[in-house]
């Protein structure tokens, strides 16, 4: 493989720092034996047995960890706008070397706008054609046609959101993500037809409360009980609020209505997926983004990242 640096049937990554993600303190000073695409051994430098004929490479002040597992990630940036909608755009060869340089090496894509695209990366992958982490691919949005985004199918009631599914399902996709502005009934089509394929179904949802896309079967639900839009005051049935943000915060996580949903979250087995990561840049005590991060970007992608820095009450922020 021509992104693999050293081509040798063993390995030896030396004098590295190891967190084993058990718990306890790094190790200084180790060594990973690797032989084909298996750990054979780690253990204090001085006490590995390396082969004569290994590959070596000195890594002091590196650290070794276990590869992380991205619950919720995607292979598209989003900029600019047609008539206040977002534009995305993949980035099949960046992203996935990008996510194996911080360390992921699994993902679960979460939503697609390309669809395809993200399925030929994912066989790229798995052939050994291009370096990226083992992929979940999540089929394209699902959602109603009333959210009108250009670049997603809007779903014309629940024998298309079923006809959808079985479509994508032979396709290759592993997963499926309802989005925002889904009908009770679309909600339900999506739900079960998955479930028929063995596939699961995982949920950004405003137009429907967790409690009840729960009671729908619904698998995983995305960015945590702060987008749960069962609690805003004067929700109406499948409608999504004009602000799902303040319904939440208003209420104690100890109190009733809070620990009442995540009851039923638990009673039918739904994942929750937090996403911190997000609602940290929401802070206005975060820092931000390194300086060279910064430098890494173009100059159209650093004023946008710019102008989503400032605070909330000047700039148009989507639910």
């Amino acid at each position: 493989m021509d992104f693999i640096r050293m081509q040798a049937p063993v390995v030896a990554l030396e004098h590295l720092r190891v967190i084993d993600g058990t718990g306890g303190m790094p190790t200084s000073d180790q060594t990973i034996l690797i032989s084909g695409d298996k750990i054979e051994a780690i253990g204090g430098s001085a006490s590995v047995a390396i082969p004569p004929d290994a590959g070596r490479v000195n890594l002091s002040g590196y650290t070794a960890i276990p590869g992380l597992v991205g619950m919720h990630d995607h292979l598209f940036y989003v900029t600019g706008s047609v008539n206040a909608e977002y534009l995305a755009h993949d980035m099949p060869l960046s992203f996935p070397r990008l996510f194996l340089a911080e360390g992921v090496t699994t993902i679960r894509t979460t939503g697609s706008y390309e669809p395809y695209t993200d399925l030929e990366i994912e066989k790229a992958i798995d052939s050994g054609r291009m370096a990226g982490p083992k992929l979940d691919v999540t089929g394209p949005y699902f959602v109603d046609a009333e959210m009108g985004q250009i670049q997603i199918h809007g779903l014309r009631g629940p024998e298309d959101a079923r006809r959808t599914v079985n479509y994508w399902a032979a396709e290759g996709a592993t997963s499926f993500k309802v989005y925002a502005y889904i009908t009770r009934a679309e909600l339900a089509a999506v739900v079960e037809t998955a479930h028929e394929h063995g596939l699961t179904v995982a949920g950004h949802l405003c137009s429907i409360g967790f409690s009840e896309a729960a009671e729908f079967g619904i698998d995983c639900l995305e960015h945590g009980l702060i987008v749960d839009t069962e609690f805003v005051r004067g929700k109406k049935p499948e409608i999504c609020p004009e602000s799902n943000w303040p319904g939440t915060l208003e209420l104690e996580v100890s109190g009733k209505e809070i620990q009442t949903t995540i009851d039923t979250l638990i009673q039918h087995h739904v994942a929750i997926t937090s996403t911190l990561a997000i609602y940290e840049s929401f802070l206005v005590s975060w820092s931000g983004a390194p300086q060279r991060a910064l430098d890494s970007l173009s100059e159209n992608s650093v004023k946008a990242y710019q102008e989503y820095r400032l605070p909330k009450s000047t700039r148009g922020l989507r639910p």
